[in-house]
């Protein structure tokens, strides 16, 4: 089975803006093809996100909907340890590479540039970073 990291711009094009990108990489979790890997922080950065005026018009149940897709798909991990083996620039980002590498996860789904620029760096580890328009079929 694969193990994905998902950040959470992947996350609220799932969730909130429906994003036929997301649907092979929901299908696959749906299917468990696949596991998304997570962690309270990144859980608490989506609760931040979506209680965010500008994700108010969507909807008073989209907290609701966000803890169902987490609970439903989600496996969530211990805080992973900081890693020096890839540092992103934004320090925001750096808990999806370091659950990543510790995990061993085969993809961290991003549209993020600070992560993407780390994708040919994280192959050495056996990772790939990339939108999730990537996914093979």
């Amino acid at each position: 089975m694969q193990r994905w990291v998902l950040d959470t711009n992947v996350v609220l094009d799932w969730l909130v803006f429906d994003d036929p990108a997301i649907r092979p990489l929901e299908a696959r979790l749906r299917d468990a093809r696949a596991q998304w890997l997570s962690c309270a922080p990144m859980r608490a950065e989506l609760d931040d996100v979506i209680a965010r005026p500008a994700f108010a018009r969507r909807g008073s149940d989209l907290a609701a909907r966000l803890h169902a897709l987490y609970a439903r798909h989600a496996l969530e991990l211990p805080i992973p340890a900081p890693t020096p083996r890839l540092c992103c620039r934004d320090a925001d980002d750096q808990m999806f590479i370091d659950l990543a590498l510790q995990q061993r996860a085969n993809w961290l789904f991003t549209r993020d540039r600070a992560l993407l620029e780390l994708a040919p760096r994280a192959l050495a580890w056996g990772l790939r970073i990339a939108p999730p328009s990537a996914l093979p079929d």
